[in-house]
């Protein structure tokens, strides 16, 4: 079992260049749990998830893990505790899936060093975990997404870090890989104690899979806690401008949403 590390961003303004996205954030990731961010195009949930990462400096404020300001810890240090998963990596030309997997091990390598037992037994059991082992020769850029998806989480977790961060792991994936992936990460979850954050566009996977939702409206966090104590019709409208009506899904209990839309709703029935 990992420790548990602890991860905040206390009253933080952040963005790129001269312009800010975020405004004024403070929120705690609940530790060991599973938290998604929401809200609609543009609001600053990948700016937050890259902040929290120390991808982006903040402006003002401080994001604090255990305790301690992050741009004061070593990148070294940094990178066996936080794992990040961004939005479109680039896949180097050419290369295996074991080959690509293994540069999770980088941050505990010394220069011009061999990988040693460790590395390979960690590197082994990433991949057994999302189950690509019998991929380990093949090319990336020849899988198809949902299992390219999968060895970049599988380098993730070869870095064996305590926290995970996840930008839209599952965009441009059919819904069966979309379950699989989140199924995937809720394993890890409960085996591992992973602290897992992720951005996700589906509201209705979110509230099925997340135990904390961290909704976003122009660069600040409007609402923050479990699917059932946030997910309802004034939320929806207010960060997605949607009508809708809120039931609950009939396998995993939680809240579901079924939008209204113009040509759909109740009253041209």
């Amino acid at each position: 079992m990992m420790n548990s590390h602890v991860i905040a961003a206390h009253n933080i303004d952040a963005g790129y260049s001269n312009k800010n996205i975020l405004s004024g954030i403070s929120v705690e990731i609940p530790k060991n749990k599973i938290s998604v961010i929401l809200g609609a195009n543009g609001c600053g949930k990948s700016t937050l998830l890259k902040t929290f990462a120390r991808l982006i400096t903040p402006k003002t404020g401080q994001i604090i893990l255990d305790g301690k300001d992050i741009s004061l810890i070593p990148s070294k240090q940094i990178a066996k505790t936080l794992g990040m998963l961004p939005q479109s990596p680039v896949i180097p030309e050419g290369i295996r899936v074991i080959d690509l997997v293994s540069r999770g091990r980088f941050p505990y390598r010394k220069f011009l060093q061999s990988m040693n037992k460790d590395d390979y037994n960690a590197i082994e059991k990433a991949m057994q975990i999302m189950k690509i082992t019998e991929l380990a020769d093949c090319v990336v850029d020849e899988l198809s997404g949902g299992q390219r998806q999968r060895v970049w989480i599988a380098l993730a977790l070869a870095q064996q870090t305590d926290i995970l961060f996840l930008d839209e792991p599952t965009t441009f994936l059919d819904i069966a890989y979309q379950v699989d992936i989140l199924d995937m990460l809720t394993e890890l979850n409960e085996q591992y104690n992973t602290t897992i954050v992720m951005v996700l566009h589906d509201i209705n996977l979110s509230a099925r899979y997340a135990n904390n939702l961290i909704a976003m409206k122009n660069g600040r966090i409007i609402a923050e806690g479990t699917p059932q104590e946030i997910v309802t019709p004034k939320l929806i409208s207010d960060i997605y401008g949607l009508n809708c009506e809120v039931i609950k899904d009939p396998v995993s209990k939680a809240p579901m949403i079924i939008p209204k839309g113009r040509y759909h709703s109740s009253e041209m029935v």
